[in-house]
């Protein structure tokens, strides 16, 4: 679930909680199955939103609202610098926090839930920018992680099957000569491919390098193949 970042001034919120005001009233909030409820992410400045609230007098909103869905339950709080989300939760129509976002300087954190209460992603960003994501499957196994160094490099990505069993892998072993493990498997357990990759900083991808051993779903070792430069050099089957 990667959400679009920029990157913004640093910016603090006082923890003492001010008069809260009442906001709007909604029928529903459109949920989204892969991304949410993204009403408000419009209005969170940090993450990229250009919009702007405005109170009912016609000025940007400040301070703490409450939004309501027409059962009377509390739908978002969220506090508010000129119209923009600094800090806020959203719920489910049933009282279930949807997700939360909070900030404090340069750093800020999200967390979202799928309706049944486990968790859906968690995000840590710096500057705007995501640095590590979690994301779970609605069973609440975790379906991806990506963690990342300043320069935009995975220092890991690993993803998993439903089931929690491993799908692939992807490793930083080697800083200085950007290289990797790399590793995929087919959805018995068994691996499906083995080798190195090098990050290419000026085509921003990752390409194959050294010997690669390809198995079939037995784990039977049924090709070897060797790359330089991400390109295919030979290969050898078994």
């Amino acid at each position: 679930m990667r959400i679009p970042s920029v990157i913004v001034a640093a910016f603090f919120i006082s923890p003492v909680l001010a008069q809260v005001k009442k906001g709007d009233t909604y029928k529903s909030l459109p949920y989204d199955s892969t991304y949410g409820i993204t009403r408000y992410e419009k209005l969170n400045f940090y993450l990229g939103g250009d919009s702007v609230r405005y109170d009912k007098k016609g000025y940007s909103a400040s301070g703490w609202y409450e939004d309501y869905y027409e059962n009377g339950q509390v739908c978002h709080k969220g506090y508010y610098v000129e119209g923009h989300l600094k800090v806020y939760t959203n719920y489910f129509p049933d009282g279930k926090v949807e997700r939360t976002f909070k900030s404090e300087f340069n750093k800020a954190s999200m967390k979202i839930y799928w309706p049944n209460g486990n968790p859906h992603a968690e995000i840590e960003y710096l500057n705007g920018v995501a640095m590590k994501e979690t994301d779970y499957y609605e069973n609440g196994q975790m379906e991806f992680q990506e963690e990342y160094n300043k320069d935009g490099q995975y220092i890991i990505r690993k993803f998993f099957y439903p089931d929690g069993s491993p799908q692939s892998l992807l490793e930083l072993i080697d800083p200085k000569k950007k290289l990797y493990a790399s590793k995929e498997y087919h959805d018995n357990g068994n691996p499906k491919e083995i080798g190195q990759m090098v990050y290419k900083p000026g085509a921003g991808d990752y390409q194959k390098e050294g010997k690669w051993l390809i198995y079939d779903e037995s784990g039977k070792l049924v090709l070897e193949q060797f790359y330089s430069k991400g390109e295919l050099a030979n290969e050898k089957k078994f």
